[in-house]
């Protein structure tokens, strides 16, 4: 795993600036604390910093081919690198017995077609000296994160945006549309990001710059269905073998690994397999708190027992969020999308003590059906047929606890796709978006845009199943662009590399041609997975509904973390921002802190931006 950083003066042909090129690898020191190297020619530069994983003496970068001729910033892991190497070997010489090395043959023999034979997570640069051509490329999910800044006749590009401000040649300015959409999706949906003229290179694309300027293309995307649909007991068995496949894989290192554990299900499949495999000693690393009806850690140490696990735990009090909120919000660049992210940053402190690599459950929720509104959304058709007051009246006078079952209401009276799909995971609905900002703000972007971001994937699969049609959009917006960026950014700021066994992308294309009709049943969810992983994990750990995981922070803002939020949200620099309507960003605080509305998600997405807004005029 490692960061990775360039120039491409592609129009101006201004030499590329290693000082410049060293402060934003700097920036990134932690994504790669082993090692650090550069590689300038004439107008183009790339920038390495290494954690180091495999082949730890001879994995330098950037790397160059036999000629030196192509040149390569990789970020990553190519874990059928072996196999490739197998088939390389007779055509070409290898100088190191590193992953990195066989994309630079593969795009010798197969140039932009290389990426078909690439199972593994990966953003890289590759330079080509002969046709002065760079060519970015990021994996089929979007597991690793590439943005790109784009200025007259110049490209830039950085893991993450802390070093890619350090290549930009005027500051970076926000963009109003995305402070908006942050306020809908938690984050800001690719391609775009919170500063203008930066984007992210979405998933399963790759972009080509040469003196003419560059352009972006799809090499992948999501098959749909079988048309010969096979019993669920075949499906069942495949899924368990392409799994098992998938965690053997992820199991390559010359250095120590461990596996983040809830006692769900999907992390106890990995740990189940890894065990199965015979990986000894066997670290599992779990996250917990004070508040018992929040803490999954007594369902992480009954698996972490039955499997003989060294385990570790860690507990999050609400001070530690206090405490290390600032510090996130720099790593990001940006306000940090939810709660979960510190208790993972705090759980991957605890784990670098010990390992270098985490194996964790992503992405099987998204693959699978495994979030309540999977099946719920089926009812849309009828809740959304009711008349407005009666659905109103039933969502206001839900008790405070059932906060759940009041989002489901609002999601489910929107009988438009696109809106409700930008609705079911919104910090603030469009009403309270709409109630939040001021209308000078307003009047500056376009308010249906969440909405628009969902239509053009459900747009693009409209053939498919409601149900298919869902898993797509969250597979292409929110999984990338929220819970993989999480997963990357925690765990590389304490420097380990987290990978993510159920989104090979074998495994991913296997689980979009599974008929809708297997994935839920009623309201069960991921119905096809625990069939499958029938035979791996025990049967309490098989019944256990989807909880999912949620830091206590309802509790936390009103009572112990009420001064942190009301000397943030209720202070004149916060109500004076030209975004807000001052009052009604008060009122949306005073009904959690008196009780009367769970505000929890909107408040954690204002002291973030706020948190975040002071941190940049620090700067």
């Amino acid at each position: 795993m490692c960061g990775i950083c360039g120039v491409f003066n592609f129009g101006t042909g201004e030499p590329a600036d290693q000082a410049q090129l060293k402060r934003a690898a700097d920036a990134m020191a932690h994504r790669g604390p082993d090692d650090e190297g550069f590689y300038l020619d004439g107008n183009l530069g790339i920038a390495n910093r290494r954690l180091s994983i495999i082949d730890l003496p001879g994995g330098h970068q950037p790397l160059s081919d036999e000629d030196g001729s192509l040149w390569i910033t990789f970020n990553g892991e190519i874990y059928n690198y072996r196999e490739l190497r197998r088939q390389l070997e007779g055509r070409h010489r290898f100088r190191t017995a590193s992953d990195t090395e066989v994309i630079l043959h593969l795009y010798e023999e197969f140039g932009t077609g290389l990426f078909e034979h690439l199972r593994g997570m990966f953003a890289f640069a590759l330079w080509d000296r002969r046709k002065r051509r760079l060519m970015l490329a990021r994996d089929r999910i979007g597991i690793k994160p590439l943005y790109c800044l784009h200025e007259p006749g110049r490209l830039a590009f950085a893991s993450e945006l802390r070093a890619l401000r350090e290549l930009a040649t005027r500051p970076l300015e926000i963009d109003p549309q995305s402070v908006y959409d942050f306020f809908g999706f938690r984050y800001v949906p690719a391609p775009n990001t919170f500063y203008r003229n930066v984007s992210k290179l979405l998933p399963g694309h790759f972009l080509i710059a040469d003196s003419n300027g560059f352009r972006q293309e799809r090499y992948w995307d999501l098959p749909g269905e079988d048309e010969k649909p096979r019993a669920a007991e075949d499906y069942a068995g495949e899924v368990l073998e392409t799994l098992r496949e998938s965690v053997r894989l992820r199991l390559i290192a010359d250095v120590p690994l461990g596996v983040f554990l809830s006692g769900g299900v999907d992390s106890t499949a990995i740990v189940a397999m890894m065990s199965h495999l015979g990986v000894r000693p066997l670290r599992t690393f779990s996250v917990g708190f004070e508040e018992k009806e929040y803490s999954e850690l007594p369902y992480a140490r009954r698996v972490a027992a039955r499997f003989s696990t060294e385990h570790t735990e860690v507990v999050l009090r609400a001070r530690d969020l206090a405490d290390e909120l600032s510090r996130l919000i720099a790593f990001r660049e940006g306000p940090v999308a939810e709660p979960t992210d510190v208790a993972l940053y705090r759980m991957s402190l605890k784990a670098a003590e010990t390992v270098k690599v985490v194996l964790a459950g992503e992405g099987s929720d998204e693959l699978f059906a495994g979030y309540p509104k999977y099946a719920a959304d089926r009812l849309a058709g009828l809740v959304s047929a009711l008349p407005q007051e009666v659905t109103g009246t039933i969502s206001r006078w839900l008790p405070f606890r059932q906060r759940r079952a009041k989002l489901a209401i609002e999601a489910l009276s929107i009988p438009d796709e696109a809106e409700r799909s930008a609705t079911w995971f919104a910090s603030f609905s469009r009403q309270e978006r709409e109630a939040l900002f001021s209308q000078d703000f307003l009047a500056q972007i376009d308010v249906a845009h969440p909405a628009r971001v969902f239509a053009q994937y459900l747009e693009q699969v409209r053939e498919r199943p409601p149900l298919k049609r869902m898993l797509y959009a969250d597979l292409k917006i929110w999984l990338p662009d929220n819970l993989l960026l999480r997963g990357d950014q925690m765990t590389m700021a304490a420097s380990i590399e987290e990978r993510v066994p159920f989104l090979d992308h074998k495994l991913v294309e296997l689980a979009a041609r599974i008929p809708v009709r297997l994935l839920t049943q009623g309201f069960r969810t991921k119905v096809l997975l625990r069939q499958a992983l029938s035979p791996f994990l025990p049967p309490e750990t098989l019944r256990r509904r989807k909880v999912g995981f949620t830091v206590p922070v309802g509790p936390w803002f009103r009572k112990t973390l009420n001064s942190f939020v009301a000397d943030l949200l209720l202070s004149p620099g916060a109500r004076s921002r030209e975004y807000f309507n001052a009052a009604n960003m008060e009122s949306f605080v005073r009904e959690h802190f008196d009780g009367v509305r769970d505000r929890q998600k909107q408040i954690w997405a204002l002291v973030n931006f706020e948190l975040w807004m002071r941190e940049r005029r620090g700067k």
